[in-house]
């Protein structure tokens, strides 16, 4: 994947679509699909582990992993897995695979570049960061509210971090509201919660698009109260196996949004409890 340049005015939050983008967002979608099918053959029950609770349990991890630290010019210039994998963090079972495993995640070398490129400014380039990768799907069945979240990516607002979050699958038919926001102010989460969002990106503005938060800002950001606009399905169930199966295999009328979140940061990004 090519090198992306970027100007050192950017806007702290802002949507990226340019080629380098599309193409990772191909990659993405492959890698998705691939750990799908790879879920499809284990236990339901495992698959229900991975939802979350802070997300009302309508966002399930796919995987997630961490680096070592890393000088962030060479993250842009030179990330290699051969030379630095994702190692596994959090709860056991949730390991990112590899390519042997997904062949999409072959390309997984170009797109952490090309999130470096996107979200680190040059003066940071001697900076060395963490880099995190979680794989997320959240779906909302017909009729289904989802309620968002707001949150940072590390909790203290001091702590710089910076983010792009890649998304290669969002079902825009099926959702109303559910916009990304981000606050630009360093107050506690706590306190942004009743506020105004700065600036908001609706789902068929961020489908298919790359959302860079810049480092160091570590901002407030999140997404608003959705709903699934079709009529609940008559066999509808709120069997917890009947939706964890929904991650995999959804209805034509569930909404999904597929995730790749990178994140670069001077020490773990830890997940928090999301409200």
């Amino acid at each position: 994947m090519a090198e992306f340049e970027t100007e050192r005015s950017e806007p702290m939050a802002r949507l990226v679509r340019e080629v380098p983008v599309s193409s990772a967002i191909g990659h993405l979608q492959h890698v998705f699909s691939g750990i799908t099918d790879r879920l499809r053959t284990t236990p339901t029950e495992q698959v229900a582990s991975r939802r979350r609770a802070w997300d009302n349990y309508q966002r399930a991890c796919f995987g997630r992993g961490e680096t070592r630290a890393l000088a962030a010019g060479a993250i842009k210039s030179s990330f290699s897995l051969s030379e630095t994998s994702f190692e596994p963090r959090g709860e056991p079972g949730i390991e990112l695979p590899d390519a042997t495993e997904v062949p999409a995640f072959a390309h997984l070398d170009g797109i952490v570049r090309l999130a470096a490129q996107l979200a680190i400014p040059e003066e940071f380039d001697e900076q060395r960061l963490v880099v995190t990768l979680f794989l997320f799907r959240v779906v909302a069945r017909a009729g289904q509210v989802y309620e968002g979240f707001l949150h940072r990516d590390i909790a203290s607002p001091q702590e710089p971090v910076g983010s792009v979050i890649f998304y290669p699958t969002v079902r825009t038919q099926n959702i109303e509201g559910a916009e990304f926001g981000v606050h630009f102010s360093d107050l506690p989460t706590d306190e942004l919660r009743d506020r105004d969002h700065d600036v908001t990106f609706a789902p068929d503005e961020y489908e298919g698009a790359a959302l860079v938060l810049r480092y160091p800002h570590n901002l407030a950001h999140g997404v608003r109260l959705g709903k699934n606009p079709h009529p609940v399905l008559t066999d509808a169930t709120t069997d917890r196996a009947d939706d964890a199966r929904e991650f995999l295999d959804p209805s034509e009328s569930t909404f999904v949004k597929d995730m790749a979140v990178l994140t670069f940061s001077r020490t773990t990004a830890i997940e928090v409890n999301i409200t």
